[in-house]
């Protein structure tokens, strides 16, 4: 990879990205704590990509100058626009998460939660769950769907906080790569969860802590790409020691699905070091 231009970290560089792209000229964007850079796969296409990004910048210079009297409403339409061109998976789980939760009412209405839940609820004189694993045949869903299930405003909220940071991240290098980690990070919280105990649970916790343990092995055995603060990991490895220690059920906070968040970081981390290794032993077999 050739390093062709680095730009202001704040700067959208969305039409960037899509001239290289309309130009079929392979790219990659690396975000640092004060910059973005751009890197090129083919040195020999340097001369054509500057002059794109020349074209680019005096394209947005000359709509500036024709819509200056339109107001900040126009501006911020474009720039959600540019933000879910750039991580359009992420924003969709957003809105999705969001959209399952006022509906299940925060997981307090269980005939919403039953079409979640990974463990089929059955209504009769009271709910109770139908262990198990035999519905999944015919229920396959149930392996991932629980992780848009969310029990309390405050749970959805420091799980979404936490996705919009991590998924735009990886989403941006990738996005079959979020899919993929999304899907498996998903089926090994979920199984392990619920090969711990038969109970109702659900969140995108143990997703979350599989992107950070992807994040940190291709951060840590490869060149920096994702700049996760070293500080985020101690803080989120940390509530994961405390979780498993029972203090949040001694303080009253409540369950967690402690079972889930160790599949997640667990399958997160195979998947890095699965990637490193892809990475290393691909020049040998060209």
């Amino acid at each position: 990879m050739i390093l062709l231009h680095s730009f202001p970290a704040d700067l959208d560089l969305t039409s960037i990205t899509q001239a290289l792209w309309q130009h079929k000229i392979p790219h990659r964007v690396r975000f640092l704590k004060d910059e973005q850079q751009v890197w090129l796969q083919d040195s020999a296409q340097i001369g054509a990509a500057q002059k794109l990004i020349q074209q680019v910048f005096q394209g947005a210079a000359k709509e500036e100058n024709s819509s200056a009297g339109m107001g900040n409403s126009a501006l911020s339409l474009n720039n959600a626009k540019a933000w879910f061109t750039l991580s359009p998976i992420t924003i969709m789980i957003f809105v999705i998460t969001v959209l399952v939760a006022l509906f299940s009412q925060f997981g307090s209405h269980l005939q919403t939660v039953a079409w979640f839940s990974f463990f089929p609820l059955i209504f009769d004189t009271q709910a109770y769950l139908v262990t198990g694993y035999e519905h999944l045949w015919q229920q396959p869903w149930r392996l991932i769907s629980p992780v848009l299930l969310h029990f309390g405003w405050l749970h959805v909220v420091f799980n979404l906080l936490w996705w919009l940071d991590l998924g735009r991240r990886i989403e941006r290098q990738s996005r079959l790569l979020l899919i993929m980690l999304l899907v498996l990070t998903s089926l090994a919280g979920n199984v392990a969860q619920a090969w711990q105990e038969a109970s109702l649970f659900g969140g995108l916790s143990g997703v979350i802590y599989g992107l950070l343990g992807y994040i940190w092995v291709i951060d840590r055995f490869n060149a920096p790409r994702y700049h996760l603060p070293q500080s985020i990991l101690v803080f989120m490895l940390l509530w994961l020691l405390l979780g498993m220690s029972g203090l949040f059920s001694v303080v009253g906070i409540g369950s967690i699905a402690n079972m889930a968040h160790l599949g997640g970081l667990v399958a997160g981390v195979l998947c890095g070091f699965l990637h490193t290794l892809l990475w290393r032993i691909q020049p040998i077999s060209r």
